[in-house]
């Protein structure tokens, strides 16, 4: 019986997270091209300090801000400044 537990937490903790997203890498915020940043600002204006970016393995930026209140907003753009995708 605990083997049978054991497996499934196990399963069920290998299925909880961001695998499918893959590996992203560190962007400096001054390497951002301005029109993604600019997307940034315009979907997300609540956002009052924009303090990372990484991109991710299909190309797509992911940059990072916070609120006033501290919320973590994160909005997905390519390089162009087309919008993919916004986390609130």
């Amino acid at each position: 019986m605990r083997a049978l537990l054991f497996a499934v937490v196990l399963l069920f903790a290998a299925g909880c997270g961001s695998a499918g997203e893959g590996p992203k890498t560190p962007v400096k915020l001054e390497d951002v091209p301005a029109p993604a940043m600019k997307t940034a600002k315009e979907k997300a204006p609540e956002v009052v300090n924009f303090h990372e970016a990484y991109r991710k393995k299909d190309g797509v930026l992911e940059i990072r801000g916070k609120t006033k209140s501290g919320k973590v907003i994160e909005v997905e753009v390519k390089d162009d400044g087309t919008f993919v995708d916004i986390e609130r």
